[in-house]
C-alpha cells in the first residue's frame, strides 16, 4: 500500500496537470509547443523529483514509470525523461493507446517524426475514432515533408471532429506550402468561421490571396491580422512588402519601421526598408539601413549589392563598385552584382573589365543578355565582342 505522503504527491500532480489541461492519460499538449513555466513548472518538477525518491514504495503501476509521472516530465519539456517512462510502458501494456499516443506526441517533441508516426499508427491501430491522433500524425507527416500525408491525416481529424480548429489551421499551412493556394484560403476560412480573432490565420490567408493575385484582399487580411495583434511583426512586414511592390513607399516604410521596432534584428526588413527609402530618393537613408544590415550581417551579398546601388544614386561611383564586387565575393552566382559591376566599368571607360563581368552575368543569367543590348553603352560592349568572337573564328 501506498503512504498517504505517496498518494498525496500523485494526487497534486495529477491535479496540476488537469487543471493546466495536459491530461493525466492521453496528453492534451499545448499548442506550438508550450510548457509549463515559472511556479506551475517548478511545483511539477519539486513533485517529480519527491515521487523519484519515494519510488521504492510506490505500488506496481504507480511508480515514476507510470504515464501521471511521464506527463509530468512532458509538461515541464523533460521529453528525454518522458521517452524513457512511455517505452518502458509500451513493454508493460502494449495494447494501451494513451501510451502509444504520448510516445508519439513525445517523439514529434523531441523532432524524430519518423517514430513519432510509427507509434501514432499504433496508436491508431487502438482506436480509429481518435481525431487527436490523426492531428498529430499529420504534423509528424507534415514534420517529414509528406504534406499529402499531412492533409489526409488533418481531413480525418476534421471528419471525426469537424470543430478541431489546429487541424483547419495546419491544413492551411500545408496547402500553402504545397502553391494550393485557393484549397488554403478556404481552409483559413474554416478557421475564422470557428474562431474569428485568431491573428495568424488571416496573416496566412493574407499571404495566400497575394499568391494568387488579389492583393487588395491581402492588404485587408494583414489590417485584420494587425487588429487582433498590433504587435504582429510578420503581418507588418508582409503588408509593408505589397506596399513596396505597388509604390506606397512611405507607408511601406511605416511598417517595415514598425516590424524592426519589434524584430531589431531582421535584416531582411531593415533591407527592404533601405530599399523603399531608396525608391523615396533617400539615399542617405537607405545607405544607413544597408550599414545597419551588413553590421548584423556583414556577407549579406543583397544589401552589398543595394548599397553600391544607393551610393550610384549619390555620385559615389567608386565605392559602388567595390560593393558590387564585395556582393559578388559574398555571392558568387549574384548575376545582378557582376551586371552592375559591367555598367560601372564601362562608364570608367574600362572595356576589358566590363567584357568580363558582363559575360559572367549573362552566363549566370541569360535574360540579362537582351537588357544589356537594349543599353547604349552596354550594347557597344557586346558588339565589340562579338566582333572579336568573329575575327578569332575566322583566324
Amino acid at each position: 500500500m501506498s503512504s498517504p505522503v505517496e498518494e498525496r504527491l500523485l494526487g497534486r500532480l495529477a491535479g496540476l496537470l488537469e487543471w493546466q489541461g495536459l491530461g493525466t492519460a492521453a496528453l492534451t499538449p499545448r499548442p506550438r509547443g508550450g510548457r509549463l513555466h515559472g511556479a506551475d513548472a517548478e511545483e511539477v518538477a519539486s513533485l517529480l523529483e519527491e515521487l523519484a525518491a519515494a519510488d521504492a514504495g510506490l505500488p506496481a503501476g504507480r511508480r515514476p514509470r507510470s504515464l501521471i509521472f511521464g506527463n509530468g516530465c512532458f509538461a515541464i519539456g523533460r521529453y528525454a525523461e518522458a521517452l524513457t517512462v512511455y517505452q518502458a510502458l509500451v513493454g508493460e501494456r502494449p495494447n494501451d493507446f494513451a501510451v502509444h499516443f504520448n510516445l508519439g506526441v513525445t517523439f514529434l517533441r523531441r523532432r524524430q517524426p519518423e517514430e513519432a508516426v510509427r507509434a501514432l499508427t499504433r496508436a491508431l491501430e487502438l482506436d480509429a475514432f481518435s481525431a487527436p491522433a490523426y492531428y498529430q500524425r499529420g504534423n509528424a507527416r507534415d514534420d517529414m515533408g509528406d504534406g499529402a500525408g499531412a492533409l489526409e491525416d488533418y481531413a480525418t481529424a476534421i471528419g471525426l471532429n469537424p470543430d478541431y480548429l489546429q487541424a483547419h489551421y495546419n491544413r492551411g499551412i500545408v496547402l500553402n506550402k504545397m502553391g494550393r493556394y485557393p484549397e488554403a484560403i478556404e481552409a483559413f476560412n474554416d478557421v475564422m468561421a470557428l474562431r474569428p480573432d485568431i491573428a495568424n490565420a488571416y496573416l496566412n490567408r493574407g499571404v495566400a490571396r497575394d499568391e494568387v493575385g488579389d492583393v487588395d484582399a491581402a492588404v485587408a487580411d494583414y489590417d485584420a491580422a494587425l487588429r487582433c495583434d498590433p504587435d504582429n511583426a510578420d503581418a507588418r512586414f508582409n503588408r509593408a512588402r505589397i506596399r513596396y511592390r505597388v509604390g506606397r513607399y512611405r507607408e511601406a516604410v511605416e511598417d517595415y519601421t514598425a516590424a524592426i521596432g519589434l524584430r531589431p534584428d531582421d535584416v531582411e526588413a531593415i533591407n527592404n526598408r533601405g530599399l523603399a527609402y531608396d525608391a523615396l530618393g533617400r539615399y542617405e537613408d537607405a545607405i544607413a539601413d544597408y550599414d545597419a544590415a551588413l553590421k548584423l550581417q556583414p556577407d549579406f551579398a543583397e544589401v552589398l549589392s543595394n548599397r553600391g546601388a544607393a551610393l550610384e544614386s549619390l555620385g559615389d561611383v567608386n565605392a559602388a563598385l567595390v560593393n558590387y564586387l564585395e556582393a559578388q565575393k559574398a555571392l558568387p552566382h549574384f548575376a545582378a552584382a557582376y551586371y552592375n559591376a559591367a555598367r560601372l566599368y564601362a562608364d570608367r571607360g574600362d572595356i576589358a573589365g566590363c567584357a568580363e563581368q558582363l559575360a559572367e552575368a549573362v552566363r549566370l543569367q541569360p535574360g540579362l543578355y537582351a537588357e544589356a543590348e537594349s543599353d547604349e553603352t552596354l550594347g557597344w560592349v557586346l558588339d565589340l565582342s562579338r566582333m572579336r568572337d568573329e575575327r578569332q573564328g575566322v583566324e
